[in-house]
């Protein structure tokens, strides 16, 4: 089955594994005080020069069987609607109806 927010999330962790030290490395040298004013302008210009998607909060969590990205459980990587599916028949382990 073809989801192509599985592809496009795999993408953007690549992107962001590939600059992340790049990254890091230019916002210590455009923050340090030392350096003047010209440098610190060179090294703004090359960190807009960055991809848009290398940054890590363009990454989202979809459910894995929905493919929504609302309301979703870390442990399971499922939205809360498919979890709750998941728990009434017993699928997922360790959780329990906590309402009487």
């Amino acid at each position: 089955m073809y989801k192509p927010w599985i592809i496009k999330n795999e993408e953007i962790k690549k992107l962001y594994k590939k600059y992340e030290i790049k990254k890091i490395i230019l916002k210590s040298l455009l923050y340090y005080d030392n350096y003047p004013f010209i440098y610190k302008l060179l090294f703004d210009f090359h960190f807009k020069k960055f991809p848009y998607q290398s940054s890590i909060s363009k990454y989202r969590t979809y459910c894995l069987i929905l493919g929504n990205s609302r309301s979703i459980l870390r442990t399971f990587k499922l939205s809360r609607h498919s979890s709750k599916i998941l728990a009434f028949y017993g699928h997922l382990t360790g959780l329990r109806k906590s309402s009487f």
